[in-house]
């Protein structure tokens, strides 16, 4: 192996000879980032890639998704390429590395500023990772991402969880058996979405599920892939006698708990049909799965269940996460005093005109 050096920056760095007889020099923070960039270095030289000093950022692209985006589910991979087709590539794509400056990434950011949150992270993730991984494999020095931030909406924030009365109409008009398993799987046990669709009816024993699979779609069809979000999505979940009622009168079309209306694999198509036509038709307000979803986080935190069995019972990979939802519904709650000053006030205001005056003899 090539010798390896400490540079004064902290940084480790070790020269590699390319399969050209070319010499390329790797940096990492650490020896794992110095191995992973030389890893990715000698896999480019394989594949007959050629990345050096005048490296455009369209060609760095095509290397980065190569590179270190296999193996992703196909739905991570499209919003990475639809990141950086749609959004980054106009501005950059003809830009060499090492001539993209922070002020050229603003423009990509100032050109999503009024786009959602969502599609601001996601286009900022990219540039992030495609600038970050070119400077491990020292392509650039510096990585013009630093200190980038996205443009935060002054818009309300919208509706994140139903209230017990819109939960409640809604499992009582939700009747089509597959789409009120799925609904009560969301709501009463926290499942996301694809949690939900991957379920098994064998995941299913004695009061309680286990989430261990995640259906997504490529196109209209299931990603091959059924890997759960993170480590932390897989859990056991204590199924409340609600959702058990639902799920003893649901029929076994499949081995999955809520297949397509036939028995076969869901679709998108399928799921879509039957969102629209079994869930959202029959009640009068707009709702989302990731609400129902947010509502169970919402009820484990009226429950009065902690903070670490909180995040164990919704797979969050970080405490954090689940903070962040309590914190909101604290600062909801902290709102609901001014009923009860109001209350106070108004009885000690009768009290005192009630009272008579008395003149002294």
């Amino acid at each position: 192996m090539a010798k390896l050096k400490k540079r004064k920056d902290g940084r480790y760095q070790r020269k590699i000879t390319l399969s050209t007889g070319k010499v390329r020099i790797v940096y990492g923070k650490t020896i794992a980032e110095l191995n992973a960039a030389e890893d990715a270095v000698r896999n480019e030289d394989s594949q007959g890639l050629t990345v050096g000093d005048h490296t455009l950022v369209g060609e760095w692209a095509k290397v980065w998704m190569d590179s270190y985006k296999q193996g992703l589910r196909a739905s991570t991979v499209r919003m990475y390429r639809d990141a950086y087709n749609l959004h980054i590539m106009s501005y950059l794509g003809r830009m060499e590395l090492r001539d993209v400056k922070p002020v050229h990434v603003r423009a990509v950011m100032s050109g999503v500023s009024e786009m959602s949150d969502s599609l601001q992270h996601k286009v900022l993730l990219t540039m992030r990772q495609m600038f970050q991984t070119a400077r491990l494999n020292g392509l650039v020095l510096n990585d013009p991402t630093d200190g980038i931030k996205q443009t935060k909406h002054a818009r309300p924030e919208k509706k994140k969880y139903l209230t017990d009365d819109e939960a409640a109409l809604l499992m009582q008009n939700v009747t089509e058996p597959r789409a009120r398993a799925f609904c009560g799987l969301c709501l009463y046990c926290g499942l996301r979405k694809e949690e939900a669709l991957g379920l098994r009816w064998s995941d299913i024993k004695n009061g309680k599920l286990t989430v261990n699979r995640a259906i997504t779609f490529c196109g209209n069809r299931q990603d091959e892939n059924h890997e759960l979000k993170t480590r932390a999505s897989h859990r056991t979940i204590p199924v409340p006698q609600r959702l058990q009622d639902i799920l003893d009168v649901t029929p076994r079309l499949s081995a999955y708990v809520v297949p397509a209306a036939d028995g076969s694999d869901m679709t998108t198509t399928a799921l879509s049909r039957l969102w629209s036509s079994h869930i959202q038709s029959v009640v009068p307000f707009h709702v989302h799965p990731h609400m129902l979803r947010h509502t169970y986080a919402t009820t484990l935190y009226r429950a009065g269940v902690d903070l670490r069995t909180a995040q164990k019972l919704l797979g969050h990979s970080s405490i954090q996460m689940t903070a962040d939802i309590y914190t909101h519904l604290e600062a909801e709650d902290s709102m609901a005093v001014s009923d009860k000053l109001d209350e106070y006030l108004n009885t000690c205001s009768e009290t005192k005109s009630s009272q008579k005056v008395v003149k002294l003899a």
